[in-house]
């Protein structure tokens, strides 16, 4: 047919670096120029080099087809340290050559929906885009962060305001090889395949297939049902309650199921990696319909749950950078020196700082580290640390989030220190009204209810943990607690009073973990105020522990 077709190439340097070899064909008007590049291309006589387009224009595409490499335009990398601009640096490029090609980039980029911090396969969305015409196929292979990743926002937005029939594809598999649909890389990855529209999408499709296929035959079957059961409307939507998404099925075996879901005006979409739907249905009944809704709940036992979201109820505290960091200039950015606690000392400001698995077992522990006040060698300079000594120093808390939750080692999603303490790199303060609420507020967070939440409201990119910057800890749904009555406010107090110096198991075994069992129990009888039904032995919320301790990306490479 007449359908041109773009397709973007990257070759891999000796030291098995990604590099780009294809972005130094772009001109500053958005047009491919060739420098002193060839293309291999498969001819009726075999491989031969040849040279590509001297010009392709934007909107010229009927389907743009791309694998790009996902490394940033950055030397993060040893091993790079001699190469300017390892993105850039395929194919022989000279230094010249790989500024020039970064220098076009940040031009063709300026002001798109590219991110840096998201790498360059945010850029190659942009230029999928631009290339592409209108009602043309996009098929992209992308990092897994482009569903769930903060600093993927903007490319979402894209995707959503000028992209129909939305289809994204994820691998719920358990550990960081087998996260990846290309052969070559250790990270997450996703599909995406959609249709340059302006009408834009309300709503996608997302397929989490059991593992990649490992065979072409196998590949091909769930494709074809994929397009089979779009075509026919009989999908199961996000919002029908916890009854699993429509299976894909090869032979015998259900390989993956796909999931009819909307798309949030803002924000992660949350679909990907997650092998029983029914979580994912429970995780929306309760997060947009305030509604507590778990597997096996007959309708009549559905109850009501006022869910909120952090910042509503909390202030959140500093990063590490802003409590003990300095500028790239060396100037001082944090006021404090973090140290360990010396022992039979007391520190002026305690500071929970790194992760000790063993000591975080329990909901409740103490600081590991002192803020010492820096000093600074002139007046005025010394003026401004004590402002932020004093700043940073009221944000110090009860309470405090685990930013990088393992989900397989660890046991506690928040915790809270006897003292107020300032968070730290591992920890992040949150700062309630009071010590009570904040008591309630740890308590909720490590139910199996709690913890269902902060799993779906995650970044699952690493296998077995989960991740939550402090942006979006903002928008973390959780229990109001300023919602409850007097007496289940007084309730969840008591109960953690009385657990909070219980050991747990990690995440990955709540199934098996007596003190989580408990906890559940009290919580959700004597706050929740659930049935007996669902409280009792083999119900749903044995349920609920049960298939989320079984998912792969919760216990990761550990064995059930």
């Amino acid at each position: 047919d007449q359908s041109s077709i773009l397709t973007v190439a990257y070759g891999k340097q000796p030291n098995g670096n990604v590099a780009l070899g294809s972005l130094d064909l772009l001109d500053h008007q958005g047009k491919f120029e060739v420098h002193s590049i060839t293309a291999k291309v498969v001819q009726g006589i075999g491989e031969s080099e040849k040279e590509t387009w001297r010009a392709i224009p934007n909107t010229a595409f009927d389907v743009v087809m791309m694998n790009p490499p996902f490394t940033r335009a950055t030397r993060h990398e040893g091993q790079s340290l001699n190469v300017p601009n390892p993105m850039f640096a395929a194919f022989g490029s000279s230094a010249e050559e790989q500024k020039l090609m970064a220098d076009a980039v940040k031009s063709l980029t300026k002001d798109s929906k590219s991110h840096g911090n998201a790498g360059e396969a945010s850029m190659f969305l942009v230029l999928a885009d631009r290339k592409l015409k209108q009602n043309g196929k996009l098929a992209l292979v992308m990092p897994l962060s482009l569903i769930s990743g903060e600093s993927w926002e903007n490319s979402r937005q894209l995707l959503a305001q000028n992209y129909s029939d939305l289809i994204l594809i994820s691998l719920s598999a358990a550990d960081d090889k087998s996260m990846s649909f290309s052969a070559d890389t250790d990270m997450g990855e996703c599909l995406l395949i959609g249709k340059k529209s302006d009408k834009g999408s309300t709503r996608a499709f997302f397929v989490i297939l059991n593992e990649r296929p490992a065979y072409p035959l196998v590949g091909a079957s769930e494709a074809e049902q994929i397009r089979r059961l779009i075509e026919s409307a009989n999908v199961r939507k996000l919002e029908d309650g916890p009854m699993g998404g429509t299976q894909i099925i090869f032979g015998k075996d259900i390989v993956g199921q796909i999931l009819d879901a909307p798309l949030p005006s803002s924000g992660t979409w949350n679909v990907a990696r997650i092998s029983d739907i029914s979580l994912a249905q429970t995780a929306y009944q309760m997060t947009k319909e305030n509604k507590l809704w778990l597997p096996s709940m007959q309708k009549s036992e559905i109850k009501d749950i006022p869910i909120t979201v952090v910042e509503k109820i909390g202030q959140i505290g500093p990063i590490d950078r802003d409590i003990n960091g300095k500028n790239p200039k060396g100037d001082i950015r944090g006021p404090f020196d973090v140290y360990p606690i010396k022992p039979n000392t007391t520190p002026t400001y305690p500071v929970l700082w790194a992760h000790d698995a063993k000591r975080e077992r329990a909901m409740m522990f103490d600081a590991d580290c002192e803020g010492i006040p820096r000093k600074c060698s002139t007046q005025k300079e010394q003026e401004l640390i004590d402002l932020k000594t004093d700043s940073v120093w009221n944000t110090a808390s009860h309470c405090h989030f685990n930013r990088a939750f393992r989900f397989n080692s660890q046991s506690t999603g928040m915790q809270f220190t006897p003292r107020k303490t300032i968070g730290g790199q591992a920890w992040q303060s949150v700062r309630l009204s009071s010590a009570e609420q904040e008591k309630a507020l740890v308590l909720w967070a490590n139910t199996t209810l709690g913890l269902l939440l902060r799993w779906w409201h995650s970044n699952k990119q690493q296998s077995g943990r989960g991740s939550v910057t402090k942006s979006a800890l903002h928008t973390l749904p959780v229990l109001d607690i300023t919602a409850l009555t007097s007496k289940q406010f007084k309730e969840a107090v008591k109960i953690f009073d009385s657990m909070c110096d219980k050991p747990m198991l990690p995440l990955h075994q709540m199934d098996k973990d007596p003190v989580r069992k408990k906890l559940d129990e009290q919580f959700c009888k004597k706050v929740l105020d659930l049935s007996e039904s669902v409280l009792a032995k083999g119900g749903s919320l044995e349920l609920l522990r049960e298939k989320f301790s079984k998912e792969p990306s919760v216990r990761g490479n550990k064995k059930i």
